[in-house]
């Protein structure tokens, strides 16, 4: 893709309201999975996020992995799954969030996995993200197996859910790499001060 087609691409931000989003643009440490992060979750990210899920601002969706070639340039040999939400919660909003966040791509996606819980991420404390294990389930094992495959989510908090599903998947994908929009500022500051660590035991 050429700069002249990048910036060509609709852009629901504008480029001053872009600007005040936090770039990471890296793989972070995350337990033991390596997760590449576009942004930092913070209050303006959650402003977007709550706009977007629970506002139903649906067009907000095209602005977290603008512009959506360069995504699927990337990624146009893998197949995609997306992090579940409950079938309730899509319900009351009318749409799932990952999916329409990924509508004009073209890279393949599969659906197996499932949310039991009805209880959103973000109305839950710490402790209780952590048990959210047991709420997720492998369904149509077979279009997950021996395929290369890109774990999705919107926002990585504590990691629960990711680890949850990455747990799921691994057995059966040929390989796995995972994926958010935006990460909590406690997976950038561990990852700083790991390579600060690795960085003294080299002097």
């Amino acid at each position: 893709m050429t700069f002249h087609e990048v910036f060509l691409e609709d852009d629901v931000l504008c480029a001053s309201c872009r600007k005040t989003l936090k770039r990471v643009g890296r793989w972070i440490q995350v337990d033991k999975m390596l997760v590449y992060a576009y942004y930092e979750y913070d209050d303006a990210m959650s402003t977007i996020f709550h706009r977007y899920k629970e506002a139903h601002d649906q067009a907000l969706g095209r602005i977290f992995l603008h512009p959506i070639r360069k995504f699927d340039q990337l990624y146009k040999q893998k197949t995609i799954v997306c992090a579940p939400s409950s079938e309730i919660k899509n319900d009351e909003r009318g749409f799932m969030t990952l999916e329409k966040i990924l509508e004009e791509s073209n890279v393949q996606r599969i659906d197996v996995l499932r949310k039991e819980s009805t209880q959103k991420q973000s109305l839950r404390s710490v402790s209780q993200r952590t048990q959210v294990k047991g709420e997720i389930t492998l369904h149509n094992q077979l279009l997950a197996e021996e395929k290369d495959l890109i774990l999705f989510d919107d926002i990585v908090t504590t990691g629960s859910t990711m680890k949850a599903c990455y747990a799921l998947l691994n057995p059966v994908a040929r390989s796995l790499k995972c994926v958010c929009i935006a990460i909590h500022p406690i997976f950038l500051e561990n990852s700083r001060k790991s390579k600060q660590y690795f960085r003294k035991l080299r002097i």
